[in-house]
């Protein structure tokens, strides 16, 4: 080394050294691993991927594929930088058709493991295959192999000669969560593809290849989630948008469920998310989000992978015209829909449908002794369709509970049906909580099936019947939650619940939490968690929502208390059971609600911060109507 080199600041850095710093921005944990050599896979026109995986992929992550494989002569130029088979020339760069191209992932990989690769090209005459292996970068043997078809690569010892970075890694279930994510991800933007996971020599997953988008939602998501998930398509000079969304009904608390797919490749874009929740309008609740996989078939001219060492975020010409197209194509696909939820699974477990009664009909509420039968083929348990009704007291102030009744154009609420009654239990020390400054509301009537209006000597109350409703429930559910003594009420059917592997994967490492909350799941199969009983706070109609919610808030991904945690569980709960707009309530019930109101440590906020009711004072409703009137010196003049 001359004088000179010795006092050089800038050189060139070696190819393995390079190699380390672009796995540092690539390869940032065993899922980056699988997902680089599963793009791989995918671009070699592959039918037929397997992934086997060790420690969830800190041990050893091994890709077989069934695709067109690597020449034995190009094998090793495979694992130098920035060597591709995707590009040739700039022009290239602007037309990029396949998942990858940068030519990083494998050198990459190569420099934090040791790198086995089993190759031979099937259509290549009787030329043998290939076996390389490589350490940390460097190349230990290069030679020939028995033909085979297709590719298979060995990662293993991930990160060895990287310490620094296993500290980032965090548990076992945590890496194989992601692992999962990433092939679900792929298999909705690939479902002509059919992936197998095992994981320490158990098979995990398995879909059909089939090229049916709709049954890799069903291996994914669960055939009961398929079910509610209908077919969107749209198209104009530049996009061809198609793939499905789920019905209002179904939604989760994150936006972890929507997949959006740009020729083929899974992207994260806010805006695209945006325009999806838009096309639901009003139907989505405030905080809940629809499960949607969106495809986007556009010219590559108009998107910019190039922009990410990830390649999962993109730039796009013309988004906003692109947003657009989304949003109409879900709107226009929600409007022949009949998006009354089921019964059977929102309210009383009932297949049959609720429809107003005719008027002078009696009130009737379905009973509670079902008879249930099993579906071999569907392995679950249904109801039968058929109920039994019984008679309620004409004298409604005789029963125990709040009754909410539907909305319907004919706005006399005792004619009404009830389609769910709520027991709203207060102490009898309630009345000395009672907040003193609370007004003695006179109820008056119902507005638009949304708002009671409320009389008192001060003047005119308006109140929300949703708001105040769940500020009762919320306060009672809160409690109830919060002094979770673990008595339990036994199913007569147990309740099984459907998850993606990844989530699954979740939920089981995060359960002892959910215990805290009086909920007590078990794994039961693939993709499916058991509930056997319920805790005692949990109504009947509500155990299997109530469950999934509270599933969403710990999938959420947000770190909090166990008393943050049952906060937030008692607000979701009390939300979601509580009277809507446009439900019509009885004179009875709405006094009710008032009492049960005014009984409440804060009875002016729903626990969203929404005002539960405004008032207008008798010198507020004077002043419109100008009786009385301000003088030119300012004081007040009273008209009679």
């Amino acid at each position: 080394m001359t004088k000179q080199e010795k006092h050089q600041k800038i050189i060139e850095l070696d190819d393995n050294l390079a190699n380390k710093i672009a796995a540092g921005e690539v390869i940032e944990r065993p899922a980056s691993v699988v997902k680089e050599l599963l793009e791989n896979a995918i671009d070699a026109k592959s039918t037929q991927i397997t992934v086997k995986i060790e420690e969830s992929g800190l041990k050893s992550i091994e890709i077989i594929d069934n695709g067109e494989g690597i020449a034995h002569g190009e094998v090793a130029l495979a694992l130098k930088r920035h060597a591709t088979s995707k590009i040739k020339d700039v022009d290239d760069l602007f037309r990029i058709r396949t998942l990858g191209f940068r030519g990083e992932a494998l050198p990459s990989i190569a420099s934090v493991s040791e790198l086995t690769i089993n190759t031979s090209v099937a259509d290549n005459g009787d030329e043998s295959g290939t076996l390389l292996v490589a350490k940390g970068g460097e190349i230990i043997q290069n030679s020939p192999a028995p033909k085979r078809i297709g590719t298979r690569i060995k990662v293993e010892n991930l990160f060895y000669n990287t310490p620094a970075r296993l500290k980032y890694i965090k548990s076992l279930q945590a890496e194989l969560g992601h692992i999962t994510d990433i092939i679900n991800r792929l298999s909705l933007a690939h479902p002509e593809v059919a992936f197998t996971l095992i994981n320490d020599g158990r098979e995990m997953m398995k879909t059909a290849g089939t090229g049916d988008l709709k049954q890799a939602l069903a291996g994914v998501y669960g055939i009961s989630t398929a079910k509610k998930m209908i077919a969107i398509s749209a198209q104009d000079l530049d996009f061809d948008v198609t793939g499905y969304v789920s019905l209002p009904e179904l939604t989760r608390a994150n936006r972890n469920y929507i997949t959006v797919l740009l020729n083929g490749r899974y992207i994260k874009n806010f805006l695209i998310n945006r325009a999806i929740v838009d096309g639901y309008g009003s139907k989505l609740m405030v905080g809940r989000f629809p499960i949607a996989v969106i495809d986007i078939k556009i010219d590559p001219f108009l998107a910019d992978v190039n922009v990410h060492p990830t390649k999962q975020e993109v730039r796009i010409s013309k988004e906003r015209e692109l947003m657009v197209l989304i949003s109409k194509a879900i709107s226009q696909a929600l409007q022949p829909q009949t998006l009354i939820p089921d019964a059977l699974e929102n309210l009383t477990k009932q297949t049959k449908p609720v429809f107003p009664t005719p008027k002078h009909e009696q009130t009737q509420l379905p009973l509670q002794n079902k008879t249930l039968y099993y579906d071999t083929d569907r392995q679950d348990f249904y109801v039968k369709e058929k109920a039994t009704f019984e008679k309620v007291p004409e004298n409604l102030s005789e029963l125990e509970t709040s009754t909410i009744v539907t909305a319907q154009s004919d706005p006399e609420p005792v004619q009404a049906e009830v389609l769910l009654t709520e027991t709203v239990a207060l102490a009898p020390e309630a009345d000395e909580k009672a907040n003193q400054t609370f007004p003695e509301l006179e109820f008056l009537s119902q507005m638009h099936g949304t708002y009671l209006l409320c009389q008192s000597p001060e003047g005119l109350y308006i109140v929300d019947q949703h708001a105040a409703q769940e500020r009762v429930k919320y306060e009672y559910y809160r409690d109830k939650i919060g002094q979770v003594n673990y008595d339990q009420q036994q199913l007569l059917a147990p309740i099984f619940i459907n998850l993606p592997q990844n989530d699954l994967l979740t939920v089981l490492e995060k359960k002892d939490l959910l215990a805290e909350a009086g909920v007590f799941l078990d794994a039961y199969g693939d993709n499916q968690l058991i509930l056997r009983e319920h805790p005692i706070w949990m109504q009947d109609y509500e155990i299997e929502s109530a469950t999934y919610e509270l599933i969403d808030l710990l999938l959420d991904g947000r770190e909090v208390s166990v008393k943050k945690y049952r906060e937030d569980l008692a607000i979701m709960i009390a939300c979601k059971s509580s009277i809507k707009a446009n439900m019509y309530i009885d004179a009875a019930s709405a006094r009710d609600l008032l009492q049960q109101l005014s009984q409440c440590e804060n009875p002016y906020n729903c626990p969203h911060g929404r005002p539960a009711l405004v008032a207008f004072s008798n010198t507020d409703l004077e002043k419109m109507f100008r009786r009385i009137q301000q003088t030119h010196k300012g004081g007040w003049n009273t008209q009679f």
